[in-house]
């Protein structure tokens, strides 16, 4: 089986044109031909010689996820995307238009084993990681309808990233390879449900990116009933990792706080968030429930959703309401399960 070019980096292919016995800067010039000029097969690679050319379409192709539906919300114009894999897995991308900013919302996995009781995600189970090519190909993909305006990515869409990291970990730097795509990693939020190790990992890494962790409530064992991912890493030791994050990177974290009625929504639950996050550098986006798979979930009323942020505020906290965008198309936050038929 042919391995897709889209997986390698740049040094990677450099190594791969070395051992065939070609010059080295051969690689250049072919990850000018992916990225830059994005050819679709490789005999489009007039520059390299008849040889090198045989050499890499022996071993070596270029393949894009294939898109197979287009659904556009009406109410915020957020249009979503079901994409077919090369193995007929299915997987959905998002794209988020607000004034001048678009966002890619990434997938990064086909289902998830999180198993966060809110999420339809996680209703599916865990399918398989994502390659490279495969995240890097959603961006590509969105990169040609926007022609090339998407200004920020979230690692945000199906899976958790940090579960895949070493696939994600390099398709991030593919994605921000000066010689390539040249999409700044400071555009780029990662999000997770706090897999510590990999917090620590990129904490002691030169990646630039942001990090946003699914916090949803502070208290253990209300956390624990919405996310079992608190039982390896609960919320003190979230706590810790977070302080150590921001003295090593020197940069603020978000949380995502999602808002259930009557589960995590009180005036207690808004003090104990000042109470326990005090030392780090943070921020805090509320998400009200998106109407998802399980209802047994429901979105707190505005007005105590308002109560909530302004609590959070008066205790000095940076503290945002997340817009609800894509909602009438399952587009928005936690919502995507790529129309499988596999959902409970």
């Amino acid at each position: 089986m042919r391995q897709n070019l889209y997986n390698f980096t740049l040094q990677e292919i450099t190594e791969i044109v070395q051992k065939i016995g070609a010059e080295k800067f051969r690689a250049k010039q072919i990850f000018d031909w992916l990225y830059k000029s994005k050819v679709k097969n490789i005999k489009e690679m007039k520059n390299l010689p008849l040889q090198l050319l045989e050499q890499l379409e022996a071993k070596y192709e270029i393949a894009l996820p294939e898109i197979i539906k287009e659904t556009e919300s009406k109410l915020d114009g957020t249009t979503k995307y079901l994409l077919k894999l090369k193995d007929g897995a299915k997987i959905e991308c998002v794209l988020l238009y607000d004034k001048e900013r678009i966002t890619l919302c990434a997938s990064t996995q086909v289902g998830c084993g999180c198993g966060c009781a809110f999420c339809s995600t996680g209703s599916i189970g865990f399918k398989r990681n994502l390659e490279p090519c495969e995240i890097t190909g959603q961006f590509i993909l969105m990169q040609n309808i926007t022609q090339n305006k998407i200004t920020n990515i979230v690692l945000m869409g199906m899976g958790e990233p940090f579960l895949n990291w070493e696939n994600v970990n390099k398709a991030i730097i593919i994605i921000s390879d000066k010689n390539g795509l040249n999409f700044s990693q400071t555009r780029i939020t990662v999000s997770t449900v706090g897999i510590i190790p990999v917090i620590k990992q990129i904490a002691d890494s030169d990646l630039k990116i942001n990090l946003a962790i699914s916090l949803i409530c502070v208290d253990d064992e209300k956390r624990t009933k919405l996310m079992p991912v608190n039982k390896k890493y609960p919320v003190n030791e979230i706590i810790k990792i977070a302080k150590y994050y921001n003295k090593k990177s020197g940069k603020e974290i978000t949380f995502e706080y999602i808002l259930f009625k009557d589960i995590n929504d009180s005036i207690k639950d808004a003090e104990e968030i000042i109470k326990k996050l005090k030392g780090i550098n943070f921020k805090i986006n509320l998400i009200p429930y998106n109407n998802s798979l399980n209802k047994d979930f429901s979105k707190p009323e505005y007005e105590k959703i308002l109560k909530f942020q302004k609590i959070l505020i008066d205790g000095g906290i940076k503290t945002y309401i997340r817009k609800e965008k894509g909602s009438d198309i399952k587009a928005a936050c936690g919502q995507l399960a790529a129309e499988s038929g596999e959902e409970k």
